[in-house]
């Protein structure tokens, strides 16, 4: 069981590491007028923020939940 726990506190882990890079990409994305890309990047962080859990949401800071109230592009 405890092999459990670790593995999803290092999933959560992965998963917010993961929203914060594909956030800044978009940040990227924004500075290059690419939109294209910054509309991909969208989609692909909301994917991100739909993995994570409940109890991992609790670590969020609070440029983490910046992010995840962003206004969609679409």
């Amino acid at each position: 069981m405890k092999i459990d726990i670790v593995e999803t506190e290092d999933r959560s882990t992965e998963l917010i590491a993961l929203a914060r890079l594909v956030a800044f990409a978009i940040e990227s994305a924004k500075s290059l007028d690419a939109e294209v890309v910054e509309f991909c990047l969208d989609k692909a962080l909301r994917a991100v923020l739909d993995q994570i859990d409940e109890p991992a949401r609790m670590t969020l800071t609070a440029s983490d939940i910046v992010l995840m109230n962003r206004s969609p592009l679409c």
